[in-house]
């Protein structure tokens, strides 16, 4: 369980340990997670806390080695480690590095978690289910939101993509799609425009999603009730533009630029007209 001292990480560390199954809790905030540990472990979970980057190869492959070494076999990896990064800045105002940092979270975080777990699942030849933690927002995209909405564009695909993989064998995949959930990582945020949802929901009824739909089929997972709302939204969107007619030979859909522009003053020689 990645990203597991808090919000939706820690609320499937309890749902799971309360069902009676051992539980690899990991997370980059090494003392909070081993708080959090403690509190489940004070209840009678079974739950061992890994403090880990998981943004380092070598740091997933040996919290890969615990858990198999601790556990023996492995049933369930929830990919859920994940950063809001920076919100309400247009694309060209947001610090590069800022970028890349939450992209090394939500996205190559998660495939390294992938890439080390995945063929030890084959290995054993056990069933067993793949959780990708993207968001609504993989799909709905508002302003002021590119880092954490392209970085979860990017996580939905190698779900996708995991899925066609593995399909025919026994291990499962399944994208969580949550909207706003009440969780520290977005209290007292206000979500950038178009960007944020009508409802919330908490982060133990997200874990209960996950509960109820795992060695099912269901790849898509959405928590909020306005889900099928926004995403018709968008897809309405999506297929307006497909349907649109194509311009005719004689129509100018855009002015011609002049010479006097500045790209064209300065337009290389060996550009052709």
């Amino acid at each position: 369980m990645t990203g597991a001292a808090s919000g939706i990480g820690l609320a499937l560390s309890a749902r799971f340990a309360r069902a009676g199954a051992g539980v690899i809790m990991a997370d980059v905030e090494g003392d909070a997670l081993h708080r959090r540990a403690a509190e489940l472990t004070a209840q009678g979970a079974q739950v061992t806390a890994v403090t880990a980057d998981l943004t380092d190869p070598d740091a997933v492959e040996r919290l890969t080695d615990t858990a198999f070494d601790l556990l023996g076999d492995i049933d369930v990896v929830c990919n859920n480690a994940g950063v809001l990064g920076p919100v309400g800045q247009p694309l060209w105002e947001v610090p590069l590095e800022r970028m890349r940092q939450v992209f090394e979270v939500n996205h190559w975080a998660h495939i390294l978690v992938a890439r080390a777990f995945v063929p030890r699942l084959l290995e054993r030849g056990r069933p067993a289910h793949l959780v990708h933690t993207a968001s609504m927002s993989a799909f709905v995209v508002g302003a002021g939101s590119a880092a954490y909405a392209a970085s979860k564009h990017a996580d939905l695909a190698v779900a996708r993509s995991l899925r066609a993989d593995l399909q025919g064998t026994g291990v499962r995949v399944s994208v969580l799609c949550p909207g706003r959930v009440d969780t520290p990582m977005v209290q007292g945020l206000t979500a950038p425009r178009g960007a944020g949802g009508d409802t919330s929901v908490s982060a133990e009824d997200v874990a209960g999603l996950v509960w109820e739909a795992l060695g099912s089929d269901r790849f898509y997972l959405f928590s909020n009730p306005d889900a099928p709302l926004r995403l018709r939204d968008q897809f309405d969107d999506v297929w307006r533009h497909v349907s649109l007619p194509s311009a005719l030979p004689e129509e100018e859909l855009w002015a011609a630029p002049k010479e006097t522009t500045v790209a064209m003053r300065h337009r290389p020689s060996t550009w052709k007209r």
